[in-house]
């Protein structure tokens, strides 16, 4: 496990706040604490694992230890960090991001907005949406690399879940409705999404024991949410 060596500044961005650091490895990550709760930190780790099994370009992730000592005499840092010597989440620094807009997400490739659409459908996550208004996207584009960058799931597996209410705020919505899927849509994305959730218990085998003891049983919950993909009912309100 990497440790954190230096707290640098909070994001601008970003409810839970998080704080720019460097880690034992001279990288530099984006790290969640006790500001996104026990379960929106398993959330992370559990959402990154699969989006990167779905080939959605999620920036490279890992839990780091966070010394006490960094943060005795840091007190707005402590304030949203606690107080040191526990587990955090990090997301590493992708440089040169620029946040998707109502008009630049409609250059994304059609395929991979299709992908993230079912993904977060998956994983029941209603934080990407986007609106001429706005929203909250949570999703980055890098010119250099053409690659879109998908960041922050500590929301994902909500309980009261509406797929209803909030798919058409979703900013792949039109990509995934917009035109009629081929006869073997369903058979393509279920070998996706079977071989992703075959991986998870090994894993999470790998998440923070401190993590799993404070919310046991989590884990058993998100498997069942997961393997919803095996009914009619899951498929049958993305026709």
């Amino acid at each position: 496990m990497l440790d954190v060596i230096e707290i640098q500044q909070k994001s601008s961005q970003g409810r839970t706040e998080p704080y720019l650091c460097r880690l034992s490895d001279n990288k530099h990550y984006y790290i969640k604490g006790p500001q996104a709760g026990c379960k929106g930190l398993i959330n992370e780790a559990v959402c990154a694992y699969l989006g990167q099994a779905l080939q959605l370009k999620v920036p490279a992730y890992c839990c780091a230890y966070l010394p006490q000592g960094l943060l005795h005499f840091d007190y707005v840092a402590s304030r949203v960090l606690g107080a040191g010597d526990s587990v955090v989440f990090a997301s590493e620094l992708v440089p040169d991001l620029l946040e998707v807009t109502p008009t630049s997400v409609l250059s994304m490739p059609e395929s991979y907005a299709r992908d993230l659409f079912l993904f977060d459908y998956w994983i029941r996550n209603e934080d990407r949406t986007i609106t001429e208004k706005g929203g909250n996207p949570n999703l980055f584009y890098q010119a250099a690399s053409k690659q879109y960058i998908v960041i922050d799931h500590n929301l994902a597996f909500e309980t009261d879940y509406n797929f209803k209410d909030n798919a058409k705020l979703h900013l792949a919505y039109n990509a995934w409705f917009g035109s009629q899927h081929d006869a073997l849509w369903r058979t393509h994305y279920s070998a996706k999404l079977a071989i992703a959730l075959q991986g998870l218990p090994q894993y999470a085998a790998t998440l923070p024991p401190e993590w799993l003891a404070e919310e046991p049983g989590y884990l058993a919950e998100i498997n069942d949410i997961l393997a919803s993909f095996n009914s009619d009912e899951f498929w049958e309100v993305l026709i």
